[in-house]
Protein backbone atom coordinates (compact mmCIF):
# COMPACT_ATOMS: atom_id res chain seq x y z
CA UNK A 1 0.00 0.00 0.00
CA UNK A 2 2.77 2.69 1.08
CA UNK A 3 4.80 1.68 -2.23
CA UNK A 4 1.70 2.18 -4.43
CA UNK A 5 1.06 5.39 -2.88
CA UNK A 6 4.49 6.56 -3.34
CA UNK A 7 3.97 5.26 -7.37
CA UNK A 8 1.21 7.55 -7.59
CA UNK A 9 2.47 10.57 -6.45
CA UNK A 10 5.91 10.33 -8.44
CA UNK A 11 3.31 9.55 -11.45
CA UNK A 12 1.38 13.25 -10.32
CA UNK A 13 4.55 15.15 -10.06
CA UNK A 14 5.88 13.75 -13.49
CA UNK A 15 2.59 14.67 -15.47
CA UNK A 16 3.34 17.46 -18.10
CA UNK A 17 0.98 20.04 -17.56
CA UNK A 18 0.42 22.23 -20.89
CA UNK A 19 0.20 26.18 -20.15
CA UNK A 20 -1.22 27.42 -23.71
CA UNK A 21 -2.30 31.57 -24.49
CA UNK A 22 -4.12 32.17 -27.62
CA UNK A 23 -3.70 35.60 -28.67
CA UNK A 24 -6.84 37.97 -30.56
CA UNK A 25 -4.46 39.36 -33.48
CA UNK A 26 -3.19 37.08 -35.98
CA UNK A 27 -0.37 35.88 -33.74
CA UNK A 28 0.87 32.29 -33.28
CA UNK A 29 -0.59 30.58 -29.57
CA UNK A 30 1.82 30.74 -26.88
CA UNK A 31 2.58 27.45 -25.30
CA UNK A 32 4.77 26.09 -22.48
CA UNK A 33 4.88 22.61 -20.94
CA UNK A 34 5.35 22.25 -16.94
CA UNK A 35 5.62 18.96 -14.46
CA UNK A 36 3.14 18.94 -11.88
CA UNK A 37 6.27 19.35 -9.72
CA UNK A 38 7.26 22.58 -11.26
CA UNK A 39 3.97 24.27 -10.98
CA UNK A 40 3.78 23.25 -7.36
CA UNK A 41 7.44 25.01 -6.76
CA UNK A 42 6.64 28.07 -8.28
CA UNK A 43 3.03 27.85 -5.97
CA UNK A 44 5.57 27.37 -3.31
CA UNK A 45 7.85 30.25 -3.94
CA UNK A 46 4.74 32.83 -4.63
CA UNK A 47 2.99 32.11 -1.69
CA UNK A 48 6.48 32.56 0.54
CA UNK A 49 7.62 35.41 -1.96
CA UNK A 50 4.05 37.11 -0.59
CA UNK A 51 4.61 36.64 2.74
CA UNK A 52 8.37 37.87 3.10
CA UNK A 53 6.86 41.02 0.91
CA UNK A 54 3.93 41.13 3.60
CA UNK A 55 6.12 40.86 6.69
CA UNK A 56 8.91 43.13 5.27
CA UNK A 57 5.45 45.61 4.19
CA UNK A 58 4.38 45.41 8.11
CA UNK A 59 7.87 46.26 9.64
CA UNK A 60 8.16 49.48 7.72
CA UNK A 61 4.33 50.29 7.93
CA UNK A 62 4.56 50.02 11.92
CA UNK A 63 7.78 51.69 11.46
CA UNK A 64 6.39 54.76 10.07
CA UNK A 65 3.27 54.18 12.66
CA UNK A 66 6.16 54.39 15.57
CA UNK A 67 8.05 57.39 13.67
CA UNK A 68 4.17 59.33 13.53
CA UNK A 69 3.68 58.32 16.96
CA UNK A 70 6.60 59.60 18.22
CA UNK A 71 6.21 63.06 16.55
CA UNK A 72 2.70 63.23 17.68
CA UNK A 73 4.17 62.46 20.98
CA UNK A 74 6.99 64.88 21.15
CA UNK A 75 4.42 67.50 20.09
CA UNK A 76 2.03 66.69 22.96
CA UNK A 77 5.94 67.15 25.31
CA UNK A 78 6.43 70.18 23.91
CA UNK A 79 3.65 71.43 24.45
CA UNK A 80 3.27 70.20 28.29
CA UNK A 81 6.59 71.68 28.46
CA UNK A 82 5.56 75.08 27.46
CA UNK A 83 2.43 75.05 29.87
CA UNK A 84 4.67 73.56 33.18
CA UNK A 85 6.96 77.08 32.09
CA UNK A 86 3.86 79.34 31.82
CA UNK A 87 2.44 77.55 34.92
CA UNK A 88 5.96 78.24 36.90
CA UNK A 89 5.80 81.82 35.35
CA UNK A 90 2.37 82.29 36.87
CA UNK A 91 3.75 80.67 40.45
CA UNK A 92 6.95 83.48 40.38
CA UNK A 93 4.53 86.54 39.70
CA UNK A 94 2.42 85.10 42.70
CA UNK A 95 5.09 84.68 44.92
CA UNK A 96 6.69 88.54 43.86
CA UNK A 97 3.06 89.88 44.31
CA UNK A 98 2.98 87.55 47.90
CA UNK A 99 6.18 89.31 49.21
CA UNK A 100 4.95 92.45 48.18
CA UNK A 101 1.42 92.13 49.95
CA UNK A 102 3.46 91.25 52.99
CA UNK A 103 5.58 94.15 52.91
CA UNK A 104 2.52 96.14 52.60
CA UNK A 105 0.94 94.54 55.50
CA UNK A 106 3.84 94.42 57.78
CA UNK A 107 3.56 90.23 57.74
CA UNK A 108 6.76 88.09 58.00
CA UNK A 109 7.27 86.14 54.81
CA UNK A 110 6.73 82.35 55.20
CA UNK A 111 10.29 81.75 54.14
CA UNK A 112 11.82 83.88 56.91
CA UNK A 113 9.58 82.23 59.52
CA UNK A 114 11.98 78.92 58.83
CA UNK A 115 15.26 80.49 57.84
CA UNK A 116 16.38 80.92 54.06
CA UNK A 117 16.43 76.23 53.68
CA UNK A 118 16.30 76.06 50.13
CA UNK A 119 16.78 72.27 50.57
CA UNK A 120 13.21 71.83 51.91
CA UNK A 121 10.37 72.48 49.42
CA UNK A 122 11.00 74.52 46.06
CA UNK A 123 12.50 73.81 42.96
CA UNK A 124 16.35 73.74 42.72
CA UNK A 125 18.56 75.51 40.25
CA UNK A 126 18.35 72.04 37.93
CA UNK A 127 14.63 71.84 38.41
CA UNK A 128 15.18 75.50 36.83
CA UNK A 129 16.13 73.93 33.59
CA UNK A 130 13.68 74.60 30.91
CA UNK A 131 12.18 70.98 29.37
CA UNK A 132 11.93 73.07 25.87
CA UNK A 133 15.22 73.51 26.31
CA UNK A 134 16.02 69.58 26.97
CA UNK A 135 13.28 68.16 24.44
CA UNK A 136 14.63 70.42 21.81
CA UNK A 137 18.34 69.27 22.60
CA UNK A 138 17.59 65.62 22.66
CA UNK A 139 14.30 63.89 23.77
CA UNK A 140 15.41 60.87 24.69
CA UNK A 141 17.79 62.20 27.34
CA UNK A 142 14.24 63.60 29.37
CA UNK A 143 13.53 60.92 32.12
CA UNK A 144 10.44 60.11 33.56
CA UNK A 145 12.26 61.26 37.13
CA UNK A 146 12.60 64.78 35.09
CA UNK A 147 9.12 65.16 34.76
CA UNK A 148 8.25 63.99 38.43
CA UNK A 149 10.75 66.67 39.89
CA UNK A 150 9.37 69.37 37.62
CA UNK A 151 5.55 68.75 38.48
CA UNK A 152 6.10 67.99 42.38
CA UNK A 153 8.21 71.45 42.23
CA UNK A 154 5.22 72.91 41.03
CA UNK A 155 3.05 71.31 43.07
CA UNK A 156 4.91 72.56 46.00
CA UNK A 157 5.35 76.12 44.86
CA UNK A 158 1.73 76.20 44.28
CA UNK A 159 0.82 74.64 48.31
CA UNK A 160 3.33 77.24 49.78
CA UNK A 161 1.74 80.20 47.77
CA UNK A 162 -1.80 79.10 48.41
CA UNK A 163 -0.86 78.75 52.29
CA UNK A 164 0.62 81.85 52.31
CA UNK A 165 -2.34 83.80 50.54
CA UNK A 166 -4.64 82.27 53.27
CA UNK A 167 -2.50 83.35 55.80
CA UNK A 168 -2.75 86.83 54.24
CA UNK A 169 -6.77 86.70 53.99
CA UNK A 170 -7.05 85.65 57.18
CA UNK A 171 -4.90 88.75 58.12
CA UNK A 172 -6.65 90.65 56.54
CA UNK A 173 -10.13 89.54 57.58
CA UNK A 174 -8.79 89.70 60.61
CA UNK A 175 -7.58 93.06 60.88
CA UNK A 176 -10.88 94.35 59.13
CA UNK A 177 -12.83 92.64 61.74
CA UNK A 178 -10.51 94.60 64.38
CA UNK A 179 -11.03 97.84 62.29
CA UNK A 180 -15.04 97.66 62.75
CA UNK A 181 -14.82 96.31 66.45
CA UNK A 182 -11.97 99.63 67.43
CA UNK A 183 -14.33 102.46 68.70
CA UNK A 184 -13.13 105.55 65.79
CA UNK A 185 -16.03 108.06 66.34
CA UNK A 186 -17.81 110.62 68.85
CA UNK A 187 -20.82 108.64 70.76
CA UNK A 188 -22.41 111.89 70.66
CA UNK A 189 -22.54 115.49 70.23
CA UNK A 190 -21.17 118.38 72.73
CA UNK A 191 -18.56 119.77 74.37
CA UNK A 192 -16.13 117.84 76.51
CA UNK A 193 -16.29 118.85 79.67
CA UNK A 194 -14.05 116.86 81.68
CA UNK A 195 -11.04 114.72 80.74
CA UNK A 196 -9.36 111.63 81.03
CA UNK A 197 -7.01 111.41 84.44
CA UNK A 198 -6.82 112.63 87.52
CA UNK A 199 -9.24 115.97 87.86
CA UNK A 200 -11.14 117.64 91.54
CA UNK A 201 -14.18 115.94 92.25
CA UNK A 202 -17.11 117.50 90.46
CA UNK A 203 -19.98 116.51 93.36
CA UNK A 204 -18.02 117.76 96.57
CA UNK A 205 -14.78 119.82 96.38
CA UNK A 206 -13.28 121.10 99.29
CA UNK A 207 -10.07 122.16 100.55
CA UNK A 208 -6.90 119.83 100.61
CA UNK A 209 -9.02 117.57 98.12
CA UNK A 210 -6.64 115.68 95.99
CA UNK A 211 -8.76 115.24 93.20
CA UNK A 212 -10.11 111.70 91.61
CA UNK A 213 -9.24 109.36 88.41
CA UNK A 214 -11.67 109.74 85.83
CA UNK A 215 -11.96 107.06 83.91
CA UNK A 216 -13.33 108.65 80.89
CA UNK A 217 -14.33 111.73 79.45
CA UNK A 218 -17.66 113.96 79.78
CA UNK A 219 -19.24 114.98 76.97
CA UNK A 220 -22.59 117.93 77.63
CA UNK A 221 -25.52 118.89 75.75
CA UNK A 222 -28.61 119.16 76.00
CA UNK A 223 -30.89 116.16 77.55
CA UNK A 224 -32.18 113.65 75.31
CA UNK A 225 -29.35 113.98 72.51
CA UNK A 226 -28.48 111.18 70.73
CA UNK A 227 -25.84 108.65 71.78
CA UNK A 228 -24.55 106.08 69.06
CA UNK A 229 -22.38 102.87 69.29
CA UNK A 230 -19.08 103.77 68.04
CA UNK A 231 -17.75 100.24 66.96
CA UNK A 232 -19.25 97.06 66.37
CA UNK A 233 -20.46 94.84 69.25
CA UNK A 234 -22.94 93.18 71.71
CA UNK A 235 -24.18 94.96 73.95
CA UNK A 236 -23.13 93.26 77.39
CA UNK A 237 -25.04 95.45 79.71
CA UNK A 238 -28.27 97.85 79.30
CA UNK A 239 -29.45 98.88 82.75
CA UNK A 240 -28.40 100.69 86.16
CA UNK A 241 -25.02 100.66 87.44
CA UNK A 242 -24.54 102.27 90.88
CA UNK A 243 -22.88 106.16 90.36
CA UNK A 244 -23.21 105.07 86.87
CA UNK A 245 -26.69 105.69 86.83
CA UNK A 246 -28.14 103.84 83.39
CA UNK A 247 -25.65 102.44 81.37
CA UNK A 248 -24.70 100.57 78.31
CA UNK A 249 -21.65 98.41 78.06
CA UNK A 250 -20.52 97.23 75.06
CA UNK A 251 -18.17 94.48 74.17
CA UNK A 252 -16.67 94.38 70.81
CA UNK A 253 -14.42 91.83 70.37
CA UNK A 254 -10.43 91.59 71.01
CA UNK A 255 -10.74 92.90 74.66
CA UNK A 256 -12.31 96.05 73.69
CA UNK A 257 -15.10 97.38 75.27
CA UNK A 258 -16.64 100.96 75.65
CA UNK A 259 -19.04 102.27 78.60
CA UNK A 260 -21.77 104.61 78.40
CA UNK A 261 -23.15 106.28 81.36
CA UNK A 262 -25.80 108.68 83.04
CA UNK A 263 -27.80 107.23 79.95
CA UNK A 264 -31.84 108.71 80.22
CA UNK A 265 -33.26 106.23 78.61
CA UNK A 266 -31.41 102.83 76.50
CA UNK A 267 -32.91 101.46 72.89
CA UNK A 268 -30.70 98.62 73.51
CA UNK A 269 -31.01 95.24 75.37
CA UNK A 270 -28.35 92.76 76.55
CA UNK A 271 -27.29 90.32 74.26
CA UNK A 272 -27.76 92.60 70.93
CA UNK A 273 -25.46 93.26 68.31
CA UNK A 274 -24.95 96.80 67.55
CA UNK A 275 -23.20 98.77 64.76
CA UNK A 276 -21.14 101.63 64.54
CA UNK A 277 -23.35 104.33 64.19
CA UNK A 278 -26.28 103.13 65.86
CA UNK A 279 -28.35 105.44 67.96
CA UNK A 280 -28.41 103.19 71.37
CA UNK A 281 -29.65 105.63 73.83
CA UNK A 282 -30.54 109.52 74.68
CA UNK A 283 -27.93 111.82 77.11
CA UNK A 284 -29.34 112.03 80.52
CA UNK A 285 -28.09 112.81 84.26
CA UNK A 286 -28.58 109.33 86.01
CA UNK A 287 -26.49 108.46 88.62
CA UNK A 288 -23.67 110.72 90.25
CA UNK A 289 -24.12 113.26 87.78
CA UNK A 290 -24.18 117.43 87.77
CA UNK A 291 -26.48 118.01 84.63
CA UNK A 292 -27.21 116.37 81.46
CA UNK A 293 -24.06 114.65 79.89
CA UNK A 294 -22.55 111.41 78.52
CA UNK A 295 -19.70 109.91 80.69
CA UNK A 296 -18.01 107.84 77.35
CA UNK A 297 -15.61 105.29 78.58
CA UNK A 298 -12.90 102.91 76.21
CA UNK A 299 -11.91 99.88 77.94
CA UNK A 300 -8.97 97.19 76.53
CA UNK A 301 -8.31 94.07 78.53
CA UNK A 302 -10.47 95.46 81.45
CA UNK A 303 -8.18 98.89 82.03
CA UNK A 304 -9.55 102.26 80.93
CA UNK A 305 -7.90 104.04 78.21
CA UNK A 306 -7.88 107.39 77.30
CA UNK A 307 -10.66 108.20 74.69
CA UNK A 308 -9.14 111.10 73.46
CA UNK A 309 -6.70 108.40 71.31
CA UNK A 310 -9.79 107.44 69.48
CA UNK A 311 -11.78 110.20 68.96
CA UNK A 312 -10.86 113.65 66.92
CA UNK A 313 -11.06 117.44 67.48
CA UNK A 314 -13.91 118.67 65.23
CA UNK A 315 -14.15 122.05 65.20
CA UNK A 316 -12.78 124.94 67.30
CA UNK A 317 -15.77 124.44 69.78
CA UNK A 318 -14.28 120.96 70.42
CA UNK A 319 -10.55 122.41 70.36
CA UNK A 320 -11.93 125.45 73.05
CA UNK A 321 -13.94 122.78 75.35
CA UNK A 322 -11.06 120.27 75.28
CA UNK A 323 -8.27 123.61 76.54
CA UNK A 324 -10.80 124.72 78.78
CA UNK A 325 -11.99 121.20 80.68
CA UNK A 326 -7.93 120.63 80.59
CA UNK A 327 -7.31 123.97 82.58
CA UNK A 328 -9.66 123.16 85.31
Amino acid sequence: MPMNLSRGLRDFLDRKITIMVIPHAAFKPWRWQFSAAFIIFLAALWSGATIWAGFICGRHVDYWITKADNKVMLAKMGYLASEMERARDTLDVAKATDRQMRVLLNLSHREDLFGNNTAVGGPTAADRISLRRLLAIDPASVQQSDWHRQLEALREESRKRLASFQEIAWYIGNQRSLLHATPSMWPTEGQITSLYGYRLSPMNRSEGDVGEYHQGVDIANRPDTLIRATANGTVHLAGWSHGYGQVIHIDHGYGISTLFAHTSKSLVKTGQRVTRGQVIGYMGTTGRSTGAHLHYEIRRNGQPVNPMAYLKVRSVEDLLGYAQSAAR
